[in-house]
């Protein structure tokens, strides 16, 4: 008799701990702004609540699809997330804090394409490379990912530069670990350089030059940064304790998305900010383990693309808040007040659990 395959247990507690975690401190976080702004400290807590609730009920589909079901619409989920995307720049871009990020769309709820584009685009190179397999090291093979890779990511980085070199890590694991020359990859890194380049608007200049000195700027670029250093200096070793953070209290706008990590540092200090480090480290050690004990080239690209998309995130989530990088508005994957960005995340992290049972026993 066929023993029943099971998903990676250690993945999904670790998840569900991020986003307990997460409903804990978005609550905190954004307690004070939700009275000031609605008069009703409840208000983001139950939107969040919401919000997670549709993201594991996304985890349990994805966690049941057969992943490789993903590999035939491969095509049409691409295109789909294209199609989005360029819809940013018709009557249905949302422009927030002059930034069209989100779409609006009559009868829907405002969302971030590049939140589906990240994942269609991960399912799609994936297809490809485990399609190639060792062919990808021909050059016109290399030339047909750099215009797929290149047309995604370079759709994104016009609007979001954040989430668009978020995109081109987690691809770029994807081409690395199928075997493309290291040759390419040099070719692929200036293309990329030359597309941020070419992007630079005076406001992300402003950002980078704010960020190199940001207690002597003057352009009030900086004063996100500058709060979110003042707020893991107040936490110290133990912290201020769970809802006594000051900074929360309008000195970071949004501290609730974009600076959350922050507001864990304040009320939990080096010991809660650590732990949570821990925490994505053993998330990221799961999906690798999960990824290259795949029999299967497409599991195996697709768990290796969305391992190193979250944890991407996370990180250059925490590095921003530490004062390591410069501000690009991206959130904590679990942990930021929620909506496509955390259901997409957990129909991610299902899909690694889907093929994680492929493997079922064999990782320990």
């Amino acid at each position: 008799m066929k023993k029943r395959a099971i998903v990676d247990r250690p993945l999904l507690i670790i998840t569900i701990i991020l986003c307990v975690i997460g409903g804990i401190f978005v609550f905190s976080a954004s307690w004070p702004t939700a009275v000031l702004k609605f008069e009703n400290g409840y208000y983001f807590i139950l939107l969040h609540m919401r919000s997670l609730a549709l993201g594991f009920f996304c985890l349990f589909v994805s966690m049941n699809i057969p992943y490789k079901t993903y590999k035939k619409y491969a095509i049409p989920l691409m295109i789909i997330g294209l199609v989005l995307n360029l819809l940013l720049f018709t009557s249905f871009g949302s422009d927030s804090l002059g930034s069209t990020r989100w779409l609006k769309i009559r009868f829907l709820p405002r969302f971030m394409p590049s939140d589906v584009l990240k994942m269609t685009s991960i399912i799609f190179i994936a297809s490809i490379c485990s399609s190639l397999g060792k062919n990808i090291r021909m050059f016109r093979n290399f030339i047909l990912i750099v215009i797929f890779t290149g047309v995604s990511v370079g759709i994104v980085l016009i609007r979001d530069m954040g989430s668009a070199m978020v995109m081109a890590v987690a691809l770029g694991s994807i081409i690395l670990a199928a075997g493309i020359k290291f040759r390419y990859v040099l070719i692929l890194l200036m293309l990329g350089g030359g597309g941020l380049y070419y992007n630079m608007t005076p406001y992300r200049l402003e950002r980078i030059t704010g960020f190199l000195d940001p207690f002597g700027d003057t352009s009030d670029l900086t004063y996100q940064l500058v709060n979110s250093l003042y707020a893991l200096a107040m936490g110290g070793i133990t912290g201020v304790g769970l809802g006594k953070g000051v900074q929360k209290f309008s000195y970071i706008p949004h501290v609730y998305n974009d600076f959350i990590f922050a507001v864990i540092g304040e009320e939990f200090g080096l010991v809660g900010a650590a732990s949570l480090v821990i925490l994505f480290f053993l998330f990221i050690w799961r999906g690798y383990l999960i990824a290259f004990n795949s029999k299967d080239k497409f599991g195996k690209y697709l768990a290796l693309g969305f391992s190193t998309l979250i944890g991407v995130q996370a990180f250059i989530h925490i590095m921003v808040n530490i004062g390591l990088l410069p501000v690009t508005g991206i959130t904590l994957p679990f942990i930021s007040f929620g909506g496509t960005s955390l259901m997409v995340t957990l129909y991610a992290t299902g899909i690694i659990l889907n093929i994680s049972k492929e493997n079922s026993g064999s990782i320990k």
